[in-house]
């Protein structure tokens, strides 16, 4: 059931772009929608690793859903808001750096 809601969500982005792409007829657009796409399914697989630091993976989750709107917005508007996009950046350099901190000799 998870992969059917996974694979209807990742059409859904494709038609999206198809639709940015047909518009404008803009290989950048196209290109820029396919990386920011590809992108997001590394943040949201990299939520799976974080499940050790509990808060830490919580506060991901809630940056890369921020992150997913920022692709729906710029597939959208083609308005690109640079904060949405690196936020979950954020969220994995601070579990490298906790994980740095607390590692075992």
């Amino acid at each position: 059931m998870v992969y059917l809601l996974a694979a209807s969500i990742l059409l859904a982005f494709g038609v999206m772009l198809y639709r940015a792409y047909a518009e404008e007829r803009d290989m950048t657009t196209l290109l820029k929608g396919a990386v920011l796409i590809g992108i997001g399914i590394v943040f949201t697989a990299f939520s799976r690793s974080m499940i050790v630091y509990k808060p830490l993976m919580v506060l991901h989750i809630a940056l890369t859903l921020l992150y997913w709107y920022g692709v729906v917005r710029y597939l959208v508007r083609r308005e690109m808001n640079v904060p949405f996009l690196v936020a979950p950046l954020a969220s994995i350099v601070l579990f490298f750096a906790v994980a740095w901190m607390f590692r075992e000799i």
